[in-house]
């Protein structure tokens, strides 16, 4: 056999490699929107995951991506889109709710012998922390009764009922959310958003077998709570829920035997909200030397006539803020009470059977077809509730359309700023440029918005829902992960 000396060797090793990087190598497929969004669909529908989306030009409606657009699935809290919009239509964004507050009664010399009456309007926003014109309320009242000559009184803080109050939860709503802050019940007549603070306390030492102390707030509010002690679980948590066939909650403080907390904290909701701006306003006026006497005492001779006098009128910010924060903190109650007001306007009732009616009437307004959009509540409590990734599209686009459109756009968290998506990942490129709404419930995952494409002088903004249902805790790809894969997509990708 002949052999070929080392230097041949080394030039034929010299040219094969010559001979390898001139060949042309196979290209890599083209990165699109398409692509990517395919990818990570069959990826979720792999694992027995149900994957619903649909892309389009802001300015035309013309559709840039779609799968299976037409199914129907929980929409979540993306129906506060839905509500919030109509309510932006049918009202405008500079409504504000009035809320008018009067004494039924009779002063004599600084004496007021009568109740405070007040109009329920159903302003979600009456007391709430998250406003200074609203967070002051009671101090309000107290202030101008002051200035009217009050010095003492004797008598109630009455709120009048609504005529067309009906039962307090929505259609399809859990009966185990019904205890906390996020389901508070959508009363015609809501004050500090139905909710108080609960923080339960050991004290150091204290045996951790026993009933902690528990503390309310704000100091004047009242809440019937039981709670039990559970040594066995494998994590602390704290879980309550309504008390059946009686007013108050029941809550579980679990943690391991090994481990003894000292503090939990939990937001739960009130049955009555008019009790607690009673106490709100007795409170005020007692800390500005207007003390409330007892009803036992002997009234004046001869007390002048009962004439209701209005006091004052208690105003919301304008809607556009409550949209805002309906939709960036995605609150059930204001989306639910500005919900049901929209129903008053278009229907003459807030009523959820007025509600379902005045919002499928605006759907076909924008041209929504029933099948694409089945609304029963305004926050997506509901699991009644159905909704396609075509028909959310197509609330936002048509929405964009009409005057109150940038009050709406306004509304929608900037993914990695504010709001729901404040701490999910950006890049440079998508920084600012992401807006959407998202929805959770049990197995669902929903996300409908806007998205801006600089640069891109064809599609420069593009509206899109993307739907997962059937979701599971353990996937490969977390919901939230193809989300964010998708909307950075819908920034920076070709489209087509």
């Amino acid at each position: 056999m002949r052999r070929v000396p080392p230097a041949s060797l080394l030039l034929m090793a010299v040219l094969a490699l010559s001979g390898c990087f001139h060949a042309k190598q196979p290209e890599a497929p083209a990165a699109t929107l398409p692509a990517l969004a395919h990818g990570l669909i069959e990826t979720l529908e792999a694992e027995g995951a149900l994957a619903s989306a649909y892309v389009v030009d802001a300015r035309t409606g013309e559709p840039l991506f779609k799968h299976r657009e037409h199914a129907r699935l929980l929409p979540a809290s993306t129906m506060k889109v839905v509500s919030t919009a109509s309510a932006l239509s049918a009202l405008g964004p500079d409504y504000r709710f009035q809320t008018p507050v009067a004494l039924a009664g009779t002063l004599d010399n600084g004496l007021f012998l009568g109740d405070v009456v007040v109009e329920p309007t159903g302003d979600p926003s009456l007391g709430s922390w998250r406003f200074a014109e609203t967070a002051q309320a009671c101090e309000q009242v107290a202030d101008a009764m002051r200035a009217r000559g009050v010095r003492q009184w004797r008598g109630h803080v009455r709120v009048r009922s609504a005529p067309d109050a009906e039962f307090p939860f929505g259609p399809g709503w859990a009966w185990d959310d019904a205890a906390y802050a996020y389901s508070a019940a959508p009363t015609a007549f809501v004050f500090r958003e139905n909710v108080v603070d609960v923080l339960l306390s050991r004290q150091a030492g204290a045996d951790c077998a026993q009933p902690p102390t528990i503390q309310v707030a704000p100091a004047f509010a009242t809440l019937t709570a039981v709670i039990h002690v559970d040594m066995s679980a494998e994590r602390p948590s704290l879980a309550c829920v309504r008390q059946r066939g009686g007013p108050g909650v029941r809550c579980v403080w679990r943690s391991p035997a090994d481990t003894c907390p000292r503090s939990a904290a939990v937001k739960l909701s009130v049955d009555e909200p008019e009790q607690l701006f009673s106490a709100c306003v007795e409170t005020a006026l007692l800390e500005r030397g207007i003390p409330r006497l007892p009803l036992t005492l002997e009234a004046p001779s001869a007390p002048a006539p009962l004439v209701p006098s209005p006091l004052l009128t208690l105003s919301s910010p304008p809607l556009s803020e409550l949209v805002k924060v309906t939709n960036k903190e995605s609150l059930n109650l204001y989306a639910e009470r500005l919900g049901l007001r929209f129903a008053r306007q278009r229907a003459g009732s807030e009523s959820y059977a007025a509600l379902r009616g005045a919002l499928t009437d605006e759907l076909t307004r924008r041209g929504i077809p029933s099948r694409d959009l089945r609304p029963v509540d305004g926050s997506g409590l509901s699991r009644y509730n159905l909704a396609t990734a075509r028909g959310l599209v197509g609330v936002i686009f048509t929405s964009l359309r009409e005057s109150y459109g940038d009050a709406l756009l306004d509304s929608l968290p900037v993914a990695g700023q504010d709001g729901t998506l404040a701490t999910r990942p950006v890049t440079p490129e998508t920084a600012g440029r992401i807006r959407a709404k998202t929805g959770t419930l049990s197995g669902q995952k929903c996300f409908v918005g806007v998205v801006d494409r600089p640069g891109d002088a064809e599609h420069p903004r593009v509206v899109f829902a993307l739907m997962l249902g059937n979701m599971d805790d353990g996937t490969a790809l977390p919901a939230n992960v193809a989300f964010d894969r998708f909307a950075e997509a819908l920034v920076t990708l070709p489209l087509r």
